[in-house]
């Protein structure tokens, strides 16, 4: 069995945190971390019931891990930062 891909990381900054979600397109990372906003952070913040998120995506194809703060996305091996590679606005 194939393991699906999981070249994109789509991430959402919000309030103290973040939210995130792989998959293997762009628009897929995206539409999975803001699901993944709106159940993580449900209980903390008020969400509309067709909810706006900007998210963050990344490629991960060549990289092994990463890491965020207030600052941004950085690389775990190289500690530089990682280009968003485009962000999405999706609607959960």
């Amino acid at each position: 069995m194939k393991k699906p891909s999981k070249d994109f990381c789509g991430i959402v900054f919000i309030g103290g945190g973040s939210s995130w979600a792989y998959a293997g397109s762009p628009k897929e990372a995206a539409q999975l971390a803001g699901k993944c906003c709106k159940a993580d952070w449900k209980s903390l913040f008020k969400f509309a019931a067709k909810q706006n998120f900007n998210v963050n995506v990344i490629d991960m194809k060549t990289r092994k891990g990463w890491y965020a703060d207030y600052r941004g996305i950085f690389d775990s091996t190289t500690k530089k930062r990682i280009p968003v590679l485009e962000v999405v606005a999706v609607v959960v």
